[in-house]
């Protein structure tokens, strides 16, 4: 049994192609480093706080730079892959170039990631933040505590739903089922992807939700006083899609759905103002209980199937 990538050399890859962070002094680092651990822990107590859900378990917090946040991504997407009993000679060298450039990329725009798959841990990526950050001129206590609040909203989440990784993996196995000799590449897996329509529908339901719900929650915290602020800035530089969505997407084809995460914080703000935060969390009891595709677009029927 192995697997489809050549880990060491996309993370090399990756590594290799990362760019710099911002400069910044042995002093000012260190005061990220414990502005963002201590973002992580308020966070959590204004997820929980908002969204009723509380924490059931244990999770580490890492506050990573980018080379350590490449490490701790490859491995999450090495946890979730499944195993082959038989790959292609050429496709692990090719697919470790692809993964690594991608993760690459990915460490230059990724604040923060919750990973269930080989964690739990919450990682922070702090020369990302930082320059952000500096380039969105915003208020550093209040971003990181933005940003630590959505990522712990995921932990939460994957806390009270602990069925939801199997989904993914589920998918996945699905994509790799009966992979011949003739893929060579992440592009012709997302071909494959495209034909099971049933599985990839229903992961991007989920993967909308999710993102929609941890963008919601952020956005509710009241103790943020440059909220507007950064709300108004991030929103002009662009979404901030999680790095697990974003690969997610790319190896399923779901990229052409650029609405994807709008849908999901539409479905999530009607249903929490028509049945409150803690009606809409009966969602997480069961995987029937998420919106199919009509109900992600139209939340008033979900919320009625679900009263």
């Amino acid at each position: 049994m192995t697997q489809w990538i050549d880990w060491e050399l996309a993370l090399r890859t990756a590594k290799g192609l990362i760019p710099a962070g911002p400069m910044v002094s042995a002093t000012e680092a260190a005061q990220i480093v414990a502005g963002l651990r201590e973002a992580a822990q308020t966070g959590l107590q204004h997820a929980e706080e908002i969204s009723r859900l509380q924490s059931t378990g244990q999770a580490q917090t890492l506050v990573v730079d980018r080379a350590g946040w490449a490490t701790a991504m490859s491995q999450n997407i090495q946890a979730m892959l499944p195993q082959l009993p038989k790959v292609p000679a050429a496709l692990p060298v090719i697919a470790g170039a692809e993964v690594g450039a991608v993760i690459s990329v990915l460490s230059t725009r990724v604040l923060g990631q919750f990973d269930p798959f080989s964690g739990p841990r919450l990682l922070l990526n702090a020369p990302t933040i930082t320059q952000i950050r500096g380039e969105l001129n915003l208020n550093a206590r209040d971003f990181y505590l933005w940003v630590a609040t959505h990522e712990q909203t995921h932990r939460l989440q994957f806390e009270h739903a602990p069925w939801i990784p199997s989904v993914f993996t589920e998918a996945l196995e699905q994509v790799f089922e009966g992979i011949g000799s003739g893929t060579h590449s992440m592009a012709q897996l997302a071909e494959k992807a495209k034909q099971i329509s049933s599985e990839v529908g229903e992961l991007t339901c989920i993967m909308s939700v999710l993102e929609g719900h941890a963008m919601v929650v952020m956005n509710d915290v009241t103790t943020i006083g440059s909220i507007k602020t950064i709300r108004r800035r991030f929103a002009a530089r662009g979404q901030n899609r999680s790095p697990l969505a974003t690969w997610i997407g790319k190896l399923l084809g779901l990229d052409a759905k650029a609405r994807q995460y709008e849908r999901g914080a539409k479905f999530v703000r009607h249903a929490v103002d028509a049945m409150g935060y803690e009606g809409f969390n009966r969602i997480f009891a069961a995987r029937e209980n998420f919106p199919n595709a009509a109900e992600l677009d139209d939340p008033q029927r979900w919320v009625e199937r679900m009263s």
